[in-house]
């Protein structure tokens, strides 16, 4: 399928105001903390660096949708969600009530459909599969690739966010393998272990002459 012919997302245009809310103003400055703590998990970027705009994207994602504001316990989306709710319409009210159960994780794409469009995904955490709207940014996307990425209902369907970060298929059992020792426990542990294979990615971006092996382990001497 041509990129020409992909459905673009509609998805951002409901983002904007939230982020044009929550990274500007009186927000500026916890936008500035939230980059430290969560590069500092993940893996310092440069603007030089092959993954710079992929990585801003997860960040904005995880700052948007998963990390509460200080104060009201609540994250940007939800925060937004509460204070609009009263005057949205029909329709924008059930897209940001959705917006609240995004879905981040590491996931396995397992194809696509012999009949119709899309892609199908598995989520390495909770085993689920999932329909996802196919749009242009999903080229160059291969069966059995790994990934770290966010879905996002919308309109009762998937759709992809548009930061990814994939990981190298030959360290597969050791993702599988530390997925599983976290696998029933809170969604801030499974995040910080999303955090730290995002981080072993970007060092592997870094030193590519040493064997991946050594750069996927929690026992690497390799820093950023």
């Amino acid at each position: 399928m041509s990129a020409s012919v992909l459905p673009a997302s509609q998805i951002q245009r409901y983002l904007d105001p939230v982020i044009e809310e929550f990274t500007t103003g009186e927000y500026y400055r916890e936008v500035y903390a939230a980059k430290q703590e969560y590069f500092e998990k993940a893996g310092i970027v440069y603007e030089d660096d092959p993954e710079y705009d992929q990585r801003m994207s997860i960040f904005m994602d995880w700052y948007i949708f998963d990390r509460d504001l200080p104060g009201v316990d609540l994250s940007p989306i939800k925060l937004f969600f509460r204070k609009n709710k009263e005057s949205f319409a029909a329709e924008e009210l059930t897209i940001y009530r959705d917006f609240c159960s995004t879905i981040h994780s590491v996931f396995r794409l397992k194809g696509r459909p012999f009949f119709g469009s899309g892609m199908k995904v598995e989520d390495l955490f909770s085993k689920k599969t999932y329909a996802v709207v196919e749009t242009d940014i999903h080229q160059g996307f291969t069966r059995g690739d790994l990934f770290e990425a966010r879905l996002v209902p919308f309109k009762g369907k998937y759709e992809f966010s548009r930061g990814f970060c994939f990981h190298p298929s030959e360290m597969e059992s050791f993702i599988l393998g530390e997925i599983k020792k976290v696998r029933y426990q809170d969604k801030i542990r499974q995040t910080k272990l999303i955090l730290q294979l995002s981080a072993m990615k970007l060092r592997h971006l870094r030193f590519q002459h040493i064997d991946v092996k050594h750069i996927y382990s929690f026992d690497s001497k390799f820093g950023d």
